[in-house]
């Protein structure tokens, strides 16, 4: 299974194991409405057995959300929140309350969503024994129940008797549920691959269309391919974090870490003599370059439409929105706050930290530590204070990555700057 293709299991994960969640939850009115029907006369449950029921449900369900919050726990939560159904539908068969044959089924079924046979032979076996064990408690009830019965001669003649029978419809259960899972997981993985490598060809053709920067412009080449990594990272470490659990899907931050190869491609319509130049802008130079987010935006709403349109929108506002500031200080629209789109705050704490540990014509790099003492100093100024936290986390990575980069480029990168510098001094005497 390739990298994508996981990716694609493991956000089926989390939406599976949302819906498991609303059943937990939802689980919580079957012990109300036994308490009202009880009430009615209607039914005859004990309040203390649905109390039990409702509590459980809610304390399954508040563990399974937990758990469900943070990726490194989500598989967890899976196996846990098919495990919490059947317990559910052991508490309804252990005190006979209702006939709840076709209801063991449910379990193995719903597992089936995951497209995964591990997790729906576990969740059969588990069903299973519970089951058994409900059989063999009902059984020391069975003979106060069914006394006039003359084929039920004792507990165990009734347990044994009853425990072939269900045993024989859990095997078909089981051997269906198998069937499913296995088929629907295969047939996924197949038809994911297909779009995986459409993808794969898109997310190559935006490489390459932002590489051709790198012939404008000695460094916004290199930079973007820097800035895919940080966003990812920053973003990822933000998950961890608590934060934007929600919106921040594995599926979500690959379409940010995509997007990032676009966020400079304004630049585009940037002249080389403002790009390239060696020294400080003059206002009349700043002026100019900060029109490129705006182009940019305007360049990429003339991208064709891929899959669904995330991807555009996203990098769309990663272009047009990366110089904003959370203060409202930034530009082209001085958008303030969560005014800014959350893909444009992402990268904008990756272009800024890349554009400070990275050589340029005007200036030389900082250090890691520098970056971060600046980053500390624009809480809350340039940068949302979360993203700072997740930025500073992440600084072993992005130093490592930074002398990765550097090492690669350190040959082509002299020659490029000797050849723009030539470039500038041939201008000059023209």
């Amino acid at each position: 299974m390739n990298d994508n293709t996981e990716l694609f299991f493991n956000e089926n994960i989390r939406s599976v194991n949302k819906v498991v969640e609303i059943l937990l939850l939802t689980c919580a009115v079957v012990p109300l409405a036994f308490c009202v029907l009880t009430l009615l006369g209607i039914w005859r449950v004990p309040h203390d057995y649905s109390a039990l029921m409702f509590s459980y449900s809610v304390f399954s369900f508040f563990v399974a959300h937990g758990l469900n919050r943070f990726p490194k726990t989500q598989k967890i939560g899976m196996y846990f929140g098919i495990i919490a159904a059947a317990g559910f539908v052991e508490l309804l068969a252990v005190k006979n309350i209702i006939q709840v044959n076709i209801t063991y089924a449910v379990v193995p079924f719903l597992s089936c969503l995951y497209f995964n046979k591990k997790v729906t032979i576990t969740s059969t076996i588990t069903g299973f024994a519970l089951m058994v064990f409900a059989l063999f408690v009902r059984s020391k009830t069975v003979l106060t129940v069914m006394a006039t019965d003359v084929q039920v001669h004792n507990p165990h003649t009734w347990f044994i008797s009853t425990l072939v029978g269900y045993s024989i419809e859990f095997l078909f259960i089981f051997l269906l549920a198998l069937t499913m899972a296995n088929r629907s997981h295969k047939a996924i993985e197949l038809l994911h691959t297909q779009n995986v490598n459409l993808k794969n060809t898109q997310d190559m053709i935006i490489g390459f269309v932002a590489s051709c920067l790198g012939s404008h412009d000695l460094f916004t080449g290199r930079h973007v391919q820097h800035t895919k990594h940080y966003v990812k990272i920053i973003a990822t470490k933000l998950r961890d974090f608590g934060y934007y659990t929600d919106v921040l899907t594995d599926e979500t931050i690959h379409l940010y870490e995509t997007a990032a190869f676009l966020h400079d491609i304004g630049k585009i319509h940037i002249p080389e003599g403002v790009l390239n130049k060696i020294g400080k802008f003059t206002e009349e130079d700043y002026k100019v370059m900060k029109t490129h987010p705006v182009e940019g935006k305007r360049l990429l709403e003339q991208l064709p439409k891929i899959g669904d349109g995330r991807f555009n929108q996203i990098a769309i506002d990663m272009a047009f929105t990366h110089h904003e500031k959370w203060d409202g200080t930034g530009y082209p629209r001085g958008l303030k706050g969560k005014e800014i789109p959350l893909s444009g705050r992402i990268m904008a704490a990756a272009d800024v930290m890349d554009a400070l540990i990275s050589k340029r014509l005007y200036k030389e790099q900082f250090t890691i530590n520098e970056a971060i003492k600046i980053f500390n100093e624009s809480t809350e100024k340039q940068f949302e204070p979360c993203i700072v936290e997740a930025t500073k986390a992440c600084q072993e990575e992005i130093e490592e990555l930074a002398r990765t980069f550097k090492k690669q480029e350190a040959e082509s990168e002299k020659e490029e700057v000797e050849w723009w510098e030539n470039y500038h001094n041939s201008m000059k005497k023209i």
